[in-house]
Formats: C-alpha cells, sequence, structure tokens
C-alpha cells in the first residue's frame, strides 16, 4: 500500500514538472530581460535536482522501511545504491584500526576526531546524506585515484552528489586552515632553533621553505604538454606546516611564487636579524632566507661543509612534501576544472596534514638535546645577507672542527 501511494506521488510530482515545464518555455520566449541559456540552465538544474531528489528520498524510505524500491527508479543506479549502503553502514563502519590507516591514511580515532570537529561549522542543510558518511566519502577520494563517479559506485551515490560532498569538505578544511597553520610563536621559533642545531649543527633555524610541483587538469582532456601549479610552504622540526601559498597554474618558477606570496612582505617582520629560514638555490639570498653557496668556480672546503649541513636541515620540508603526497594521492593529479577549487583542495591537503599530525605525532624521531647554544649576529658588523651567510659558515666550520 505505501509503495503504491508513493509512486502516486512520484507520478503526481512529474505531471506538475510537465505543466511548469510548459510554463517554463512561454515565459521564456515572452520574457526579452533575461539570458534565454541561463535561463534555461537554471530551469533544466531544478526539475532534474528535484526529480533526483524526490526519487532518492522514497527509495530511502522504502529501502528503510519496507526493504523494496520504487519501479520508478530502477536499474543501475538502484544497484549502486544498494551497494553502496552495504559498503558504507555494514563495512567501512566496521573498518579496524589498521584498515583505517590503510584506507584513509589515519587512525580512526583521528577520522572520528575531524568529524566532531568539521561538525561545528556546518551550515544546515536538507541534506540525506548523514555527515560522518561525507567525510568518508572526500577522504576515500582524497587518498585514492578514484573518479567522483568510481567513488559514486562504491558508496551508492550519484557522480553529482559525490562532487558536491568532496567540494563541500574540502571548503569547510580550507576555511579553518589559519586554526592549523600558523606562523611559530617566540616559544616555539626557540624549540625549532635548539633541535635544528642539536641535531645538524645549523644554527638560529626556525624553519625550513620550499615549493613542490602539482599536476592539474582533467584527465580525460590532457593537452600536450600537462599544467602544473607550485604550492609553497614553509614547516618547522616536526613536519608541520607553518605557512603555505599556492601559485597560480602555470607558474612554476619558485622565486616568483615567493615573491607574490604574502611571505615575501612579512618575514623580516617575523623574524629578526638573528633568526632565518632555509631554502635551496632556487630562492635569492635574503637576511632571514639563507640559500646554499652557488658559483661558476670551485667552491671552498668551507662552503662545501655549509652546503652540506644546510641540505641535511633542509630535508625537513621535503619529507612534509613526501608524507602530504603519500598520503593524499589525489594531489598527484588534480583532476579539476576551476583554479579556485584547486586552491581550495590543497589548502584542505594542508591542513589534514596538520590536523593528523596533532593527533598522531611527527614521524621524525625524536633525539635527545645535546647542544642548545644558538648565536647572536652582531648587527653593527652583520648588516647584510652576504655578510650573514659567511659569517655562518665561519662560525659552522669552526664549531665542526672543534668537535674532530
Amino acid at each position: 500500500m505505501f509503495l503504491k501511494e508513493n509512486n502516486k506521488y512520484l507520478t503526481k510530482k512529474q505531471n506538475m514538472l510537465s505543466n511548469f515545464a510548459t510554463e517554463f518555455v512561454t515565459e521564456l520566449f515572452l520574457d526579452d530581460n533575461v539570458s534565454t541559456m541561463n535561463r534555461l540552465i537554471v530551469a533544466t538544474a531544478n526539475v532534474v535536482n528535484e526529480n533526483f531528489e524526490n526519487v532518492t528520498c522514497v527509495n530511502d524510505i522504502l529501502l528503510k522501511e519496507y526493504n523494496q524500491i520504487s519501479p520508478l527508479a530502477s536499474g543501475r543506479f538502484v544497484n549502486s545504491l544498494r551497494e553502496g549502503r552495504h559498503f558504507y553502514e555494514k563495512i567501512v563502519k566496521k573498518f579496524s584500526d589498521d584498515e583505517y590507516i590503510e584506507n584513509f591514511k589515519m587512525r580512526k580515532a583521528t577520522v572520528q576526531a575531524l568529524i566532531m570537529f568539521l561538525k561545528e561549522y556546518v551550515k544546515p542543510s536538507s541534506s540525506i546524506v548523514p555527515f560522518d558518511k561525507k567525510v568518508h566519502v572526500f577522504l576515500w577520494l582524497l587518498t585514492s585515484n578514484y573518479s567522483f563517479k568510481e567513488a559514486g559506485e562504491k558508496f551508492g551515490l550519484h557522480k553529482s552528489s559525490i562532487s558536491y560532498i568532496f567540494h563541500e569538505i574540502a571548503n569547510l578544511l580550507s576555511e579553518q586552515r589559519y586554526q592549523f597553520i600558523n606562523w611559530p610563536s617566540l616559544e616555539e621559533q626557540h624549540v625549532t632553533r635548539v633541535k635544528v642545531n642539536s641535531r645538524y649543527g645549523f644554527p638560529n633555524c626556525v624553519g625550513f621553505i620550499d615549493a613542490c610541483r602539482l599536476k592539474v587538469g582533467s584527465k580525460r582532456k590532457m593537452k600536450d604538454k600537462p599544467e602544473f601549479i607550485l604550492l609553497q610552504a614553509v614547516c618547522d622540526e616536526t613536519l608541520m606546516f607553518t605557512d603555505i601559498h599556492v601559485g597560480e597554474i602555470g607558474n612554476t618558477r619558485k622565486g616568483k611564487v615567493f615573491k607574490e606570496s604574502q611571505l615575501a612582505l612579512e618575514l623580516k617582520n617575523f623574524l629578526d636579524l638573528d633568526n632565518h629560514i632555509l631554502g635551496d638555490s632556487d630562492y635569492k639570498l635574503r637576511r632571514n632566507l639563507l640559500t646554499p653557496f652557488t658559483s661558476d668556480e670551485l667552491l671552498t672546503s668551507e662552503e662545501m661543509k655549509f652546503n652540506e649541513i644546510h641540505w641535511k636541515a633542509h630535508s625537513y620540508i621535503n619529507q612534509a612534501f613526501e608524507i602530504l603526497r603519500g598520503k593524499f594521492m589525489k594531489l598527484n593529479h588534480i583532476d579539476i576544472s576551476k583554479p579556485e577549487s584547486i586552491t581550495t583542495l590543497i589548502y584542505a591537503a594542508c591542513v589534514l596534514h596538520n590536523f593528523i599530525l596533532l593527533h598522531e605525532g611527527s614521524p621524525v624521531k625524536e633525539e635527545a638535546v645535546s647542544n642548545d647554544e644558538g648565536i647572536t649576529i652582531d648587527t653593527n658588523v652583520v648588516t647584510t645577507a652576504l655578510e650573514k651567510r659567511q659569517f655562518l659558515c665561519n662560525y659552522i666550520n669552526y664549531i665542526q672542527n672543534l668537535q674532530y
């Protein structure tokens, strides 16, 4: 009886939509003040969306109460709906901690903490998809090479719903980035200074900067030459990102991306002359951004020793990028067309990177601190970036000679 009544309801809705379509087409040719194409797109989207929601809603009730499917909805979608329900409700929810790490690249408790955190920022909606399922859908896509269509078949949702969910959760994470990605406080800078100097013998270092290239664009419409976007990031000795900036698509020069970032303007205000971050030779030497010695001629033994220790210490940021791309495989080829959506996704991944480290700890092995001494630089003697680098080169070699 219930099934018959709901079929009548859907038939009535279809008749209403038919009447709406007639009225719409009539207005379409009478009103010259509105773009015909825009009106057609909006109206079509509304009709499709309403039909889809009606059938989905009825089927949701039928499946829950009577384990039946309306005859008005049949075929592949219904099969995927059933399979998806089974996959998430009966399988994913029962994953062990090891299975969460394998499939979502984080512990079960971390995923639950993420859901609880994001729930505070979710806007009220009429979505029938539970929020915890949305987060799992997003993580499944981010940590795999699944397309929206493949994920839809896996979770029993339409491809368009999967796309909407993916961007919804990415936006939520991106909007909270200032809670998780912040320039270190003076106390945090001191901790980094001490640990880096103790481990590698490079004094007064509070961070490491670099940029990684990410492939972007449609996998189905690849051009002869793939497009790339640069993610610039600074991390500390725990591999936590403390600053991020995403360049424009096609701009693959680190120096140019750095100049366009807020960090380029604020670095001198963030750090005094004593402190610095380390960058590779693609960056321009600055008083607070130290790069290796480069020369067309042979470097001195002292300069080579400086470069060796610089390279070892700078490797923190490379480790951070390896973890980011290793966990979130979607970043290896971002199959999204809108530049703003690409940037949002990258921000979201960086937030999630820090969120995981906060809840699960850093993979960097803790070592006993054997040298907590920094070095004070006399600004009356050292005034330029070149002078500072040379001063530190002499100091590092002096300390190295004392140890051997």
